[in-house]
């Protein structure tokens, strides 16, 4: 109800006196709106179904490292053209939103050091929630809901791979969000919620998230998908200790995850709502996680 009252109260805002509606044409385009949070311009990827309306599902694609939108939006075009959804992919770029702090882990902190810039130190200064590149994602549908005409209120948030890095840690860090399920495919190292580990890999002097928040976490809408055959560690894959101590590779380190956000919900006696799917034979492959994925989206409608 509050996530509903939200979303209402954000697009009336963003549709108010003197907003002019401009209804994005069908297929697939791309637009640019300006941040007011950052100042800066956000470039949006979108495919727009025929046939859409006001009851079309909205889904917000977070893309990989390579900062691919474009890609990633292309890689959803037939099933969204299937499914009917509507699917919006921001770019965040590297000048605004820098390396692995800006990006997967959510611009929470003020880098300034390589080390920090790359998420492998904790900086000593915190971003205004503002500027994170979590608040990101709202901001994208509540722009879009000035251009379409959307009975929704929200959207279901989709990563994979850094994408799904930011998507498991904006569970956390976003518990409001307008975001009615969050899917996180195939992520290659987590921030557990455990205040004894060091940031990034844990909670230890991360001001601001206390227990209510963590149950709060744990009680999330979110899926977290596993390619079952994403088990090699090649590529990209961060190899630090801590994060070989999550496991040998993708898969099992989101086994390991989930097992532990379980126990942990047992242990403060709250309910654990998080979902786990293995996508038979898909390895570390946006495409090939992309159909699972969209079959578990969720229309969000204003109630």
């Amino acid at each position: 109800m509050k996530r509903s009252l939200v979303a209402a109260l954000a697009i009336l805002a963003a549709t108010g006196a003197g907003a002019a509606r401009a209804d994005l044409a069908s297929g697939a385009g791309e637009y640019e709106f300006r941040n007011t949070d950052t100042g800066q311009p956000v470039h949006v990827y979108y495919f727009k179904p025929e046939g859409y309306s006001a009851d079309t599902p909205v889904v917000v694609l977070l893309h990989g490292i390579k900062r691919n939108a474009q890609t990633y939006r292309d890689g959803w075009i037939d099933i969204a053209r299937q499914r009917k959804l509507m699917v919006l992919a921001p770019l965040f770029t590297r000048e605004t939103y820098p390396g692995a702090n800006g990006y997967n882990l959510g611009n929470v902190f003020h880098a300034v050091s390589h080390p920090e810039i790359t998420g492998k130190a904790k900086p000593a200064e915190r971003n205004p929630p503002a500027r994170w590149s979590f608040a990101l994602p709202d901001a994208v549908f509540t722009d879009f809901a000035r251009r379409e005409s959307t009975a929704q209120a929200g959207y279901t948030l989709y990563g994979h791979g850094a994408g799904a890095q930011f998507a498991h840690r904006y569970a956390l860090f976003r518990p409001k969000s307008l975001a009615c399920r969050i899917i996180a495919a195939n992520p290659g190292w987590y921030t557990y919620p455990d205040a004894s580990a060091d940031w990034p890999y844990g909670l230890r002097d991360v001001t601001g998230v206390d227990g209510q928040q963590v149950d709060a976490y744990l009680g999330a809408p979110l899926l977290l998908m596993l390619g079952d055959a994403d088990v090699h560690q090649a590529g990209v894959m961060r190899k630090t200790d801590d994060a070989q101590a999550q496991g040998p590779n993708r898969k099992a380190r989101g086994e390991r995850f989930y097992a532990h956000a379980q126990q942990l919900a047992k242990q403060h006696g709250t309910a654990f709502t998080w979902q786990l799917q293995h996508v038979t034979e898909a390895g570390h492959s946006n495409d090939q996680m992309a159909a699972a994925a969209a079959a578990r989206v969720a229309a969000c409608p204003m109630r």
